[in-house]
């Protein structure tokens, strides 16, 4: 069932959204090539008609839609039918799911992030009531905003980018598109540096109320080291197809380099029932399942574990701390 898997289905969608997309900016270069500025808008019309790209471009645009229905349509009906599935005849699990955690942005404890974020939220509207009520109302003020935003593009459209089209006005039209994309902009960022600003008040008012508690540590005790991950998976030929979603252009590069900086100085915590925790740069919980130790890989100025995919190598500042970390983790693999 791997054709109907979630990262299959991310990755036929990021086609089709690109393949639209293109179309899309196909449509706008054929009509600023084929309409000189000026043009009545019934002369265009008529003109985009016989155009026979217009008409291929058209088919392919409307076809590209129906795919895109199609897939959402499949997947939905996919998940409805294993979620009834496995109501019906639930399969014993062998283990647990390992928890995940996320820091909580008050009082920063590390706490299980549930299912889409449920623990962590009812813990901030349980212990920070405060806080949860003015991230409420900044959530609802910044949707609204995008709502707002959205909704004034069509008189922008109406008494202003189509009549300087018609006028031949090209630049007012690019300037008033700059304007109305640079406010929102910056309405956003304005939002977003009073909503840390607003976050780090509450914080330092949880620190002065509730004095910070030393962090106890496992059979690691908390040595600190850098940590690289090595993911040493193989290349997944459909690997560029989720690489044409436009988010995924924006937000991975971003998501890459905080993962390989929240990565590159952590705090070891334990090493237990075959996962190492630890605490990355941001303070977060996290866990890695090992495999197991791997000799040919480690020498006297780094620790390699074998992972159930890549490796994980481990350098500390001090010979003394990495062999305590190759003693403990040797002795707990071996038993």
């Amino acid at each position: 069932m791997k054709a109907f898997s979630l990262r299959m289905w991310r990755r036929a969608m990021s086609l089709v959204i690109f393949l639209f997309g293109a179309t899309v900016l196909y449509f706008v270069y054929l009509v600023s090539t084929v309409i000189p500025a000026g043009t009545n808008p019934q002369a265009a019309g008529q003109a985009l008609a016989k155009d026979p790209r217009f008409a291929l471009g058209a088919i392919v645009l409307s076809g590209l839609f129906l795919a895109g229905l199609a897939l959402a349509a499949v997947r939905i009906s996919y998940f409805a039918f294993t979620t009834i599935r496995e109501r019906k005849d639930p399969k014993p699990r062998d283990k647990l799911p390992v928890p995940r955690f996320s820091v909580c942005p008050v009082c920063r404890e590390n706490v299980p992030f549930g299912s889409l974020g449920r623990n962590l939220r009812s813990h901030v509207r349980s212990e920070h009531r405060d806080y949860w009520r003015s991230r409420r109302i900044w959530s609802a003020a910044l949707a609204l905003s995008l709502v707002a935003w959205m909704v004034l593009l069509f008189p922008l459209l109406i008494y202003g980018i189509i009549p300087g089209a018609r006028g031949g006005a090209s630049a007012a039209t690019f300037y008033g598109l700059g304007a109305y994309i640079s406010i929102e902009a910056m309405l956003i960022a304005l939002g977003a540096l009073s909503s840390r600003a607003r976050t780090r008040r509450f914080r330092q008012e949880w620190q002065e109320a509730h004095p910070l508690q030393a962090r106890t540590y496992g059979n690691l005790k908390g040595i600190r080291a850098k940590v690289l991950f090595k993911t040493g998976r193989w290349l997944d030929p459909t690997l560029p197809l989720g690489l044409l979603h436009p988010a995924t252009l924006l937000i991975l590069p971003i998501i890459l380099l905080l993962a390989r900086f929240s990565l590159r100085k952590a705090t070891l915590d334990r090493f237990e029932e075959g996962r190492l925790w630890l605490y990355d740069a941001f303070g977060t919980l996290t866990s890695f399942e090992v495999k197991s130790l791997s000799p040919s890989r480690s020498n006297s100025e780094k620790v390699i574990l074998a992972l159930q995919r890549g490796f994980l190598e481990i350098r500390t500042e001090n010979i003394s701390e990495l062999e305590t970390v190759r003693a403990v983790l040797t002795r707990a693999i071996i038993l």
